[in-house]
């Protein structure tokens, strides 16, 4: 049978897609490392990697293994955190996938909730919402800040607590045509040079629609991943952005706010696998943030 030390070194291998990085990241010998996982081939009755003098790449079996091997190793690390928990209290450490926008809300939610449970260590990474989705599919994240559940997912593979919503408005330079304006039609972006964000971002995909929607063809003239930077290129005059209100009103170069009509908007939920039982400390930073809807949720 499979042992999770087999499954480790595979997992190692099949991040790095090369043996000698793998095995100095397991801390072996790369020639002990090449054994193990030929036995493993052995034992399963297929190739897992495709070796040439060049490079290293998984098969198709190696991928599926990959994604059987993150599920097994993180549930295994869960039931040591568990048991930890157990053993000395609410301790632990949590893997939370942060969206860009709430950065500021979730570091005052990690602030207090790391002053009332000290032993549990937050990791905090920030994504967009398809990264994060594969993250707690795959193990490698306990918790994610989704900007909008695919629907596939909902009540299916995740559970999660809504955080509120907020609208997006359009942000322009003070000297821009639209700048001034309280409210303008999603049509008037017609034609206008927007930054907008990179594939796998909600947002991206709400600000999109909602054009179509409109019968609008904005230009994308930028893209990033960050909302400062969107913010930043609209303050000069580069082009226009969508962002959430709270990112429009953050201190910086002034930028003039135009609320859109159909006004679109986004809901951030709290998102953690379904049928798996949390850890103590996920546990406790869920009921935390049911607590504590001022410190967690958007919106006014």
């Amino acid at each position: 049978m499979m042992g999770s030390r087999q499954l480790e070194y595979f997992r190692a291998v099949a991040r790095e897609l090369h043996f000698t990085r793998a095995a100095e990241t397991l801390q072996i010998a790369q020639p002990a490392l090449s054994q193990q996982i030929r036995k493993l081939e052995r034992q399963l009755g297929v190739t897992l990697f495709e070796r040439n003098n060049h490079r290293v790449e998984l098969t198709p079996a190696g991928a599926a293994l990959l994604e059987h091997a993150e599920r097994i190793l993180s549930d295994i690390a869960a039931v040591e955190d568990e048991m930890r928990g157990w053993a000395a209290g609410t301790r632990g450490r949590i893997r939370l996938g942060g969206a860009r926008g709430l950065t500021a809300r979730l570091a005052r939610l990690l602030a207090e909730f790391t002053e009332e449970f000290p032993a549990v260590e937050v990791e905090l990474r920030e994504m967009n919402t398809e990264e994060m989705v594969a993250g707690l599919g795959g193990g490698r994240l306990d918790a994610a800040t989704v900007v909008r559940m695919p629907p596939e997912e909902e009540g299916r593979r995740l559970e999660s607590l809504p955080l509120g919503e907020e609208p997006l408005v359009l942000i322009t330079s003070v000297s821009a045509p639209l700048a001034g304006r309280y409210r303008v039609h999603v049509a008037a972006l017609d034609g206008v040079d927007l930054v907008c964000y990179s594939p796998g971002s909600v947002i991206r995909e709400i600000i999109l629609s909602a054009l179509a929607a409109a019968g609008a063809t904005a230009r994308i003239r930028f893209e990033t991943r960050e909302y400062g930077t969107a913010r930043v290129m609209a303050s000069v005059g580069l082009a226009a952005a969508v962002v959430p209100r709270s990112v429009a009103e953050e201190p910086g170069r002034p930028v003039s706010i135009v609320r859109l009509d159909p006004e679109p908007t986004w809901a951030p939920s709290l998102a953690w696998p379904a049928g798996r039982r949390p850890s103590p400390a996920l546990a406790a930073f869920i009921d935390f943030a049911a607590r504590r809807p001022d410190l967690a949720s958007i919106g006014p």
